[in-house]
């Protein structure tokens, strides 16, 4: 049977018989896929495509990773830039007398309450010092500028005292000559 009287049955089925339906039927023959070689094919071609799968989960998560060490980096930068250590000092510069002792004359300060610095540079300790005690301040030590010292300035110690307490670190050595404190 021809095409064109197949498809004429197909879209008048009313103007045939079975028998025709069962002749045209008969005719008809349908390929029969060969199972293993289209397993095979279609195992090969999954396989590959979850081999790539992987590697975008892999990347996936590499760009995960990055993403979150930026992150973190940016946000520990901007917690840290607040969190920067600053002169922390419990009131403000003492009021100053003039006392004599065994050394000729000293600056002390008249108030009661300490004078606090916590993780502060030696270079800003010593210029609170020295405008405290009216006295110069002279670094032959560079590096000892940054240094970073807990100190706590008591209201009776004298220039010397602030001087010992400070040399108790191994890192500076102060020397008091006069008028002038140098820091080695």
């Amino acid at each position: 049977m021809k095409k064109e009287e197949q498809i004429r049955m197909l879209l008048h089925p009313e103007q045939h018989t079975d028998k025709q339906f069962d002749q045209m039927l008969d005719e008809v023959s349908v390929p029969m896929p060969d199972a293993n070689k289209e397993w095979e094919r279609f195992r090969r071609s999954h396989l590959q495509r979850r081999s790539k799968g992987w590697m975008q989960v892999a990347a996936s998560i590499v760009g995960v990773l990055m993403l979150s060490g930026i992150a973190y980096a940016t946000i520990n930068h901007f917690i840290m830039e607040d969190e920067k250590p600053k002169m922390a000092v419990t009131e403000r510069k003492p009021d100053i007398r003039k006392v004599k002792d065994a050394h000729g004359v000293a600056m002390v300060p008249t108030k009661k309450a300490p004078v606090i610095f916590n993780n502060v540079e030696l270079q800003q300790i010593m210029q609170y010092v020295a405008d405290g005690y009216g006295v110069k301040v002279e670094f032959k030590n560079k590096a000892a500028r940054t240094i970073r010292f807990y100190l706590q300035w008591e209201a009776d110690d004298t220039l010397q005292e602030i001087i010992d307490k400070i040399n108790h670190f191994e890192k500076v050595h102060l020397t008091l000559n006069e008028e002038t404190i140098t820091i080695d």
